[in-house]
């Protein structure tokens, strides 16, 4: 425990201490994407030991190095359950993915060396070792999930939410971003509920039997990604606890299902709806279309709907990336000037002007 404290520690404190004070820039060459940051690293000499302390700084100033990058293009969440990961496999590292350096101060301070570097970081080596580290809602965008399972108990409509934690846990579990309101990208809607059985037979006990059935439906696009039921019975000396008790195991039974299939169809396609202020014409949508399907990342494209010279809406189904990362991408499209109204990881608002 004290050893994952201390690591994870030791790399936050590094990328704050060089985010403050180093600078940071990307080049290319022939053979790599090069991101070029300046470090420091220091360490205690002992027994006046100062060529081991001035060799362990200079280690210490390449770590602090990778570790500013990795705190760049790795997500804080990752960052943080893999501190310990992360500082074995990639900052203990160094020589495999700093290209070159140059020293730029070296100096004593008091009980310690210190040593401040230029590294060249090979971006392209680390980014791949990267991607091992993130988790899979991550790569996918990073949809915030909602929730709204209304519950019933023997025909009447109840205020609690035992199927929601249930399955809302699921997805905290996996590294979903899930929200207390009906506010996400992703919605896990549906309906649970929970009748009595019998008291035959149980010694004391009742018996209850529980119906769920959930969808999750990308808001935006209003995709609908699966549909899953189940049932389950519970018991308890009380009606009210076998009640609880057939909603929660019906909801264990699909939770991972449902988790699962959310995973599996944001990985196997991506559709963003893209809703474009005043369109001018058919002919206009037409052309953005065609260079939409020019766009590598675009699987294809579609006009839902146009209402006359106002308004239209656009479906574009993505081979990777969400709408906001697709922002980025039409915003450099060379025939139209795009500006961005608003956007969510599964829609965007627009104006586009031909240039």
């Amino acid at each position: 425990m004290l050893k994952s404290v201390s690591m994870f520690l030791a790399l936050t404190l590094a990328v704050f201490a060089i985010s403050c004070s180093s600078s940071r820039k990307s080049l290319k060459n022939s053979a790599y994407d090069i991101e070029i940051v300046e470090a420091e690293g220091m360490a205690p000499i002992i027994d006046n030991n100062i060529s081991a302390a001035k060799k362990t700084s200079l280690h210490e100033a390449m770590k602090g190095a990778l570790a500013l990058v990795v705190g760049v293009y790795v997500s804080q969440e990752a960052l943080v359950s893999k501190a310990i990961l992360i500082d074995d496999s990639i900052t203990s590292q160094t020589e495999g993915y700093i290209e070159k350096y140059e020293i730029i101060k070296e100096w004593k301070d008091g009980a310690f060396y210190k040593t401040r570097i230029k590294a060249h970081v090979r971006r392209e080596d680390l980014s791949a070792k990267l991607e091992n580290f993130e988790n899979e809602p991550a790569k996918l965008g990073n949809p915030a999930i909602a929730f709204l399972i209304k519950e019933s108990v023997d025909g009447k409509l109840m205020e609690s939410r035992y199927c929601e934690l249930e399955i809302k846990n699921i997805f905290a579990e996996a590294g979903f971003a899930v929200s207390d309101t009906q506010d996400g990208d992703i919605l896990i809607s549906g309906e649970g509920s929970s009748d009595f059985n019998t008291q035959e037979g149980l010694g004391g006990f009742t018996s209850y039997r529980a119906a769920l059935s959930v969808k999750a439906v990308k808001k935006g696009s209003d995709e609908v990604l699966l549909t899953v039921q189940s049932s389950a019975g519970g018991i308890d000396l009380s009606k009210k606890g076998a009640a609880r008790a057939a909603l929660i195991n019906a909801s264990k039974k699909i939770a991972v299902e449902v988790k699962d299939g959310v995973l599996t169809a944001l990985r196997k396609k991506t559709l963003i709806k893209i809703t474009i202020e005043n369109a001018e014409s058919m002919n206009k949508l037409s052309e953005f279309i065609k260079a939409l399907r020019n766009i590598p990342t675009v699987r294809d494209c579609w006009l839902r709907s146009f209402n006359g010279g106002r308004n239209a809406v656009l479906d574009v189904n993505l081979r990777r990336s969400n709408a906001a990362a697709f922002s980025q991408i039409i915003g450099k499209n060379k025939r139209f000037e795009v500006e961005i109204i608003s956007s969510t990881s599964y829609s965007l608002n627009i104006r586009i002007q031909p240039k």
